[in-house]
């Protein structure tokens, strides 16, 4: 994902040369203290540099990508909810594939992973904007031996507004005036909540979608996540209906065996 920054600084000469030296002072002189300089921001987990890539907007990834897609009807929500106790779809879905890609990483496994979340403090107006909270999550034990109630918790109860990094994300834009590129989706492995997305909203001449979802192009080597919601009328009856969409961009060589642990989960 490409970034700039929108924001400039102001031309302070062109504002002091139309000051006349010769009138009084506005305001009476202050004595110079030695205040402190705020902090520099961290760098944010959630986002990595890489190399200028112009106006191609295209990234250079260090192995071949692959997407895969697959449904979870509403047994297999039962079933997987049923293992981790009271959180939402979303984080028990997010646990189940962060252990199982930990699994099929062998010694490499994923210890942060990035959550995209709405902002449930944005205005639900047409406006466009950025209505995402971007977190990062990071665990301090093996993944993929992990219980999955353990995982889940940990997404789950990391909502502080605090952890947001989009001002992390901009002021490590801003500080090359605009002129460094960051990818966000796949610089750590990606969950992201499409639930709240409207995806179904739209209609024309009385019909609504059959089917909608998203598609992220130059997802960084970690690989990322989207999980999106299916419509659904008698879902309660149709234990067999599907509820979600999940759709996966990992680097080729872990989907084939990413697809086995997937089965062993009665998942595909």
């Amino acid at each position: 994902m490409h970034f700039q920054s929108l924001i400039s600084s102001t031309n302070w000469g062109q504002h002091m040369a139309k000051v006349n030296v010769n009138s009084s002072p506005a305001l009476a002189p202050r004595s110079l203290t030695n205040t402190a300089k705020p902090e520099a921001p961290s760098e944010p987990l959630s986002a990595k540099q890489v190399n200028h890539v112009g106006d191609l907007w295209v990234l250079a990834n260090n192995c071949k990508m692959e997407t895969f897609s697959f449904n979870l009807t509403t047994k297999h929500l039962s079933n997987l909810q049923a293992k981790i106790g009271s959180v939402s779809a979303f984080d028990s879905i997010c646990a189940l594939l962060w252990r199982a890609i930990a699994k099929v990483r062998e010694g490499f496994e994923p210890q942060i992973i990035t959550v995209c979340r709405k902002d449930p403090c944005h205005d639900d107006s047409n406006v466009l904007g950025n209505n995402q909270i971007i977190r990062s999550i990071k665990a301090s034990f093996l993944v993929g031996e992990s219980d999955l109630n353990k995982l889940a918790t940990l997404i789950a109860n990391d909502q502080d507004q605090v952890c947001d990094e989009r001002n992390k994300i901009e002021a490590a834009v801003e500080k090359d005036n605009g002129c460094t590129d960051y990818i966000m989706y796949g610089s750590n492995l990606t969950f992201v909540n499409l639930e709240n997305a409207g995806l179904y909203e739209l209609e024309l001449n009385g019909e609504k979608p059959k089917l909608a979802y998203y598609s992220i192009q130059c997802v960084g080597d970690e690989g990322a996540v989207l999980i999106f919601p299916l419509p659904h009328g008698s879902a309660a009856e149709n234990e067999c209906e599907p509820r979600y969409l999940v759709n996966l961009t990992l680097p080729e060589g872990q989907v084939f065996k990413l697809k086995a642990e997937l089965k062993r989960a009665a998942l595909l």
